[in-house]
């Protein structure tokens, strides 16, 4: 009987008794995940790079007080 090898990607188990099979899977979805924070990330970019130069300027202010 062969073994089972399982991976848990973000909270997500993938099973398989090919390791092969299983890990191309385990990079494809790690991929696809990664892929969907980075968009989110950029869809929300805007707003976090104003709020970093914005604390960035605050911080020098006060350093040179």
């Amino acid at each position: 009987m062969k073994k089972v090898y399982s991976v848990i990607i973000k909270g997500r188990t993938l099973e398989s008794r090919d390791l092969k099979e299983l890990l191309a899977r385990a990079v494809a979805q790690k991929r696809i995940s990664d892929r969907k924070l980075l968009h989110q990330n950029l869809s929300r970019g805007q707003a976090i790079t104003e709020n970093a130069a914005n604390s960035y300027f605050t911080e020098n202010q006060a350093a040179s007080l």
